[in-house]
């Protein structure tokens, strides 16, 4: 069955209007959508933080093995196993790859809010069981892994998908640089409280129970405060609504143009440059802790710190990246996106570069809290370019980005054991350097396919487009069969045949339209 698009778009924007009478609340000052973006901070915070408590906490629950050999059993336990605490890193990444399955589709159907709240309740109750199931064995444990890294499958989609729908057009690199510093505050919020629990009476233990409780609280907040579409916000006012519509695109729901995104060149490029930085940083994530204390030879509560210092740094970093991309006109559009994204990506590689080759440990801390910092001006870099050349398909791409580093991250804990198996400088001298030269080569596409312009999906002609392209297509291939079946006994008829080919009217006034 044809749809009128143009009508289709009619109706939807009748619907929010019938949707907003008699709704009407406080307004506060048309920002609504700022405390939308610190909501969404908060729980995105949660999703990251339940992930990577494990990351640290595992250097601290020697209690759990001493209670073993308390209870007079000879046999090891998998906290000293180095095999085992790298599937558990990876248990991560394979909830990860799960969680990726059924988001798209619940994203289509039942909205960012219920599939956002879905998956944070899941991350806040697995994270709140996980001290349970480290009593429990390590099968417990592992399947506790994954339900925590389901969280971490959506942040890099809802990124995309909240800014979509709340960011002003000519803010959107300061929306997404704002959004995105949650992963930041993730590692501000939990290397510190873990640090400080895991010498307290609270023991490791507190800190799971509260991430979980307050990941449980705050999507219970998101839930009853989100709304997918600002037409539909009580406190957002006609002239705020104005300002967030306006130069976007109109998405068609269940309607998604795989085969174009991702064929198109520039997104080829920015996933390939993400996922090859997002390796690097990673690395930084997972085994920073494991770096400072056992390479650099920091106490646990010191780790915590040194481990938090950058994140911090790179928070204030992305406040000034933010409003400078949008705002440095004195470069074009699509040169400000370049300049950060390589820039960024440049300046990691070389502090992975300046780790491996020192043997001051003085100079490796302050290198790698460098390297953490360059990384948060790559948000005004790809991650804005997918914003502008998808637009309202940018949390497709971001998915994509999600599910490639879910499998990158897959064999990261047997790449880190492979290469580093005693954790001697030496060893990670090679890793560091590796890595060095992969993030170099996967941004260089990057540098030379670069975009700041929608591309031809997110144009409302598209579809249309595309279904006369197939029609034409289809009646070529049935007129050239019927062709080649008569050429031999009636070759006379092939040129009126021929000549009375052509597209249907009715698609040339759907184009109209537009």
């Amino acid at each position: 069955m044809d749809i009128d698009y143009g009508k289709a778009v009619e109706m939807a924007e009748e619907e929010n209007a019938h949707e907003r009478q008699g709704r009407d609340g406080p307004t506060f000052g048309n920002k609504t959508r700022l405390l939308i973006l610190v909501l969404s901070i908060v729980c995105l915070v949660g999703l990251f933080s339940n992930a990577i408590a494990m990351n640290f906490t595992v250097i601290c629950m020697d209690d759990v093995v001493r209670q073993q050999w308390d209870n007079s059993s000879s046999e090891p336990h998998w906290l000293n196993s180095p095999a085992k605490i790298s599937l558990l890193f990876s248990a991560n990444a394979v909830g990860s790859l799960l969680g990726t399955m059924p988001y798209l589709p619940a994203i289509e159907y039942i909205g960012v809010r219920k599939t956002m709240s879905t998956y944070g309740f899941i991350s806040g109750i697995s994270t709140i069981l996980m001290p349970p199931a480290v009593a429990w064995g390590y099968a417990p444990t592992l399947m506790v892994r994954i339900l925590q890294g389901t969280g971490t499958s959506i942040i890099f989609s809802l990124m995309g998908a909240i800014s979509e729908q709340w960011s002003i057009l000519a803010q959107t690199g300061t929306f997404i640089s704002v959004l995105s510093s949650s992963i930041q505050i993730s590692n501000i919020v939990t290397m510190p409280l873990a640090g400080f629990m895991c010498e307290s009476s609270l023991t490791w233990r507190g800190v799971f129970y509260s991430q979980g409780a307050v990941t449980i609280l705050a999507y219970i907040i998101f839930y009853i405060y989100y709304r997918d579409c600002p037409s539909k916000h009580r406190h957002v006012s006609e002239k705020e609504l104005g300002r967030i519509k306006e130069g976007k695109m109109e998405k068609i729901k269940g309607y998604v143009p795989f085969r174009a995104i991702f064929s198109n060149k520039c997104i080829m490029a920015i996933c390939l440059s993400v996922v090859g930085g997002s390796f690097g940083f990673f690395i930084m994530i997972y085994y920073g802790p494991t770096y400072l204390n056992k390479v650099l030879g920091l106490d646990v509560k010191a780790t915590g710190f040194a481990t938090s210092l950058p994140y911090v740094i790179a928070i204030g970093v992305k406040f000034v990246a933010g409003p400078l991309s949008d705002y440095a006109t004195c470069l074009s559009e699509k040169s400000r996106l370049i300049m950060f994204a390589s820039g960024s990506q440049g300046m990691f590689a070389l502090s992975f570069a300046i780790m491996a080759l020192t043997d001051s440990a003085v100079v490796a801390q302050i290198v790698f809290t460098a390297g953490i910092v360059f990384t948060g001006f790559n948000v005004v870099g790809t991650v804005k370019c997918t914003q502008l050349v998808a637009r309202q398909y940018a949390y497709v791409v971001m998915l994509a980005v999600s599910v490639l580093n879910c499998a990158a991250n897959l064999f990261l804990p047997t790449l880190v054991a492979t290469i580093c198996p005693t954790n001697a400088p030496e060893e990670w001298s090679r890793l560091f350097i590796a890595i060095s030269v992969i993030v170099v080569f996967v941004n260089i596409p990057f540098v030379i396919l670069a975009s700041a312009e929608s591309a031809d999906f997110t144009k409302p002609e598209f579809r249309a487009q595309q279904k006369l392209s197939r029609l034409e297509s289809g009646k070529r291939s049935i007129a050239d069969m019927v062709l080649r079946k008569k050429s031999k006994s009636e070759p006379a008829k092939i040129h009126d045949m021929e000549s009375n080919f052509e597209k249907p009217k009715i698609f040339d006034d759907d184009l109209n339209k537009y």
